[in-house]
């Protein structure tokens, strides 16, 4: 995957949480659901790409992707506790996948590894967006609360620290490009660190 598409890609899920931080309770649902039908349609896709490999790394994320799948495809959440729940186990298997992901990283040939990179990738930013949904939740009988406000205002802070560094991406070398990675990967941390 080329320098410019990842960035791209990074900068669209940056203006994707600064939205989310906004939306109301009807509004926050109805994205949830979105990311469901994102994450069922997403895991379905990869799935049938891993069949061409009957690797034991590929037939476990497969695996996972397939619980992913039934647990996406869940009807709507209409209640907190619900809603909490559907959050809290689709974090828990999107966990499961990126491990299994990262365990294919390492035993696959390039085809596979570019997937399970993708993957890995993917995972973690669902990850991060269910952990604002979790937050937003919580916190949306005190949304006038300066609690709220301060945790909105850190949210803020941390994606415009992701931003500042994906503009500085557009200057790297090829040869800093490494260096540029792994000072996104930090950015991003504390950007998940923020949302948990």
């Amino acid at each position: 995957m080329d320098k410019g598409h990842i960035i791209d890609r990074w900068r669209a899920t940056a203006e994707e949480l600064r939205l989310q931080l906004h939306l109301g309770s009807k509004e926050l649902t109805d994205k949830f659901e979105e990311q469901k039908q994102e994450i069922l349609k997403w895991s379905q896709d990869q799935a049938q790409d891993l069949n061409k490999d009957a690797s034991e790394a590929a037939t476990d994320l497969q695996r996972k992707l397939e619980e992913l799948q039934v647990q996406a495809a869940l009807g709507r959440a209409e209640t907190k506790d619900a809603f909490l729940d559907q959050r809290k186990k689709l974090n828990d298997l999107l966990t499961e996948a990126n491990e299994a992901a990262i365990k294919l990283m390492g035993n696959s040939k390039n085809s596979l590894r570019e997937l399970a990179e993708k993957a890995d990738t993917q995972f973690d930013q669902w990850q991060t967006r269910l952990d604002l949904f979790r937050l937003q939740v919580s916190l949306g009988a005190m949304e006038a609360s300066d609690q709220w406000n301060e945790q909105k205002k850190d949210l803020k802070n941390s994606i415009v620290n992701l931003e500042s560094k994906l503009d500085e991406a557009g200057t790297k070398s090829e040869q800093s490009w490494d260096q540029f990675k792994n000072e996104i990967s930090e950015a991003w941390k504390h950007v998940k660190k923020a949302f948990s």
